[in-house]
């Protein structure tokens, strides 16, 4: 899962990528540059990373950043120095989360710091998932789904609570699939719901 928030590394206010996939927390080898970031020498490591860039990539250098989430919550912490194609400066791996005890709340649009602080997650284009599975309706079925034996069809639900002219539909099988209003919201002409 990722997960973009507004954070801080070295008091410079930047949008922060929170990757539950990446194993490590880079930062880019330019905005390190631009930061002066203090390097961390003789460490004797070497990360070789594939997936962010075509082919593999490997660094040796290091870094000692102060990142910032949330008004309260900040982190010394080192973090490996390299070119990446993530489109952010900063990634924050499992390495930084676990320790810090940083929780994805997705649900809620949040990412949820320690003391129970909420950090907003931002909304972004690059980051929403391209591929579709299935043909999908938005806000759900708006029109009948006729579904033919063996095959399926996938709508998204709204977040917010339908209306109250919204009918309540259970549906049973038999021979043949039948939609039945099991209950109504509305009141007919007789009193009944």
């Amino acid at each position: 899962m990722r997960a973009l928030v507004e954070g801080a590394v070295d008091d410079t206010r930047i949008r922060i990528l929170i990757d539950t996939g990446a194993n490590v927390s880079v930062i880019s080898a330019s905005f390190a540059k631009k930061l002066r970031v203090r390097e961390v020498f003789d460490h004797g490591r070497s990360l070789e990373v594939r997936g962010i860039n075509p082919g593999i990539m490997e660094t040796q250098r290091r870094a000692m950043v102060k990142v910032t989430l949330g008004w309260k919550h900040a982190y010394a912490f080192e973090m490996w120095i390299m070119d990446h194609s993530a489109g952010v400066d900063v990634v924050l791996g499992i390495d930084f989360m676990v320790p810090a005890g940083i929780r994805l709340d997705l649900f809620h649009g949040a990412a949820r710091l320690p003391d129970e602080v909420v950090v907003p997650l931002l909304k972004s284009k690059e980051l929403e998932e391209s591929v579709s599975y299935g043909n999908q309706v938005v806000g759900g079925p708006t029109e009948l789904l006729a579904i033919p034996g063996r095959e399926w069809r996938e709508f998204r639900l709204p977040r917010r609570q339908p209306s109250r002219t919204t009918h309540e539909m259970w549906i049973r099988r038999s021979t043949r699939l039948v939609p039945t209003v099991a209950r109504s919201n509305e009141v007919d002409q007789y009193g009944y719901g």
